[in-house]
């Protein structure tokens, strides 16, 4: 089988043009989470801040965490409701402060931030 410089280019300009429909999808672009947490600005400082700045700065531009604090998308009890809904996509509480009778409850201390749903 011979290879013409004409059928080279064609095949390769049909490569070139399937390329960016095979690329992985970390690459087209960087992941964001919205979280929210139950505390608020000055609790936070304290108990989910320093994570959240430290998981942005290692996932640097693949994946950020834009963390919102009590109240400010929704009302704080109806965090684990708003996670379901996908209206927020993690978020930060802990049994002492939610009571409340969710079936994420049961699994808090299994699951950190109730990724389990």
């Amino acid at each position: 089988m011979t290879t013409t410089r004409r059928k080279f280019l064609t095949t390769a300009a049909a490569g070139a043009a399937a390329a960016p429909l095979a690329t992985p999808a970390i690459a087209q672009g960087k992941i964001t989470w919205r979280m929210q947490t139950y505390a608020g600005p000055a609790l936070a400082a304290h108990v989910i801040d320093p994570a959240i700045e430290m998981f942005n700065k290692i996932a640097g531009d693949r994946m950020q965490i834009e963390l919102f604090y009590a109240d400010q998308l929704v009302p704080t009890g109806e965090l684990f409701r708003a996670l379901q809904r996908g209206t927020i996509d993690a978020v930060q509480s802990d049994d002492d402060f939610h009571g409340l009778a969710h079936r994420c409850h049961g699994l808090w201390r299994l699951f950190p931030l109730c990724l389990a749903l």
